[in-house]
């Protein structure tokens, strides 16, 4: 869905050459809930790799 709506926005602008504030508001949302999601998504391989670690010195005493 959000990367329909992001078409139709690049379309829009492409053709029209303007950019109307609904759409810039809306894009600006998309953005934040992407970045929002890769920062989730970057703090979830961080606990794993702790977690990784800290088992492997735990378990074999490396």
């Amino acid at each position: 869905m959000m990367l329909k709506s992001l078409k139709v926005i690049t379309r829009s602008v492409k053709e029209q050459r303007i950019l109307h504030s609904e759409k810039l508001i809306e894009t600006t949302h998309w953005l934040h809930n992407l970045e929002f999601l890769v920062v989730r998504v970057m703090l979830f391989a961080i606990g794993v790799h702790h977690l990784y670690v800290y088992t492997i010195k735990t378990m074999f005493g490396v």
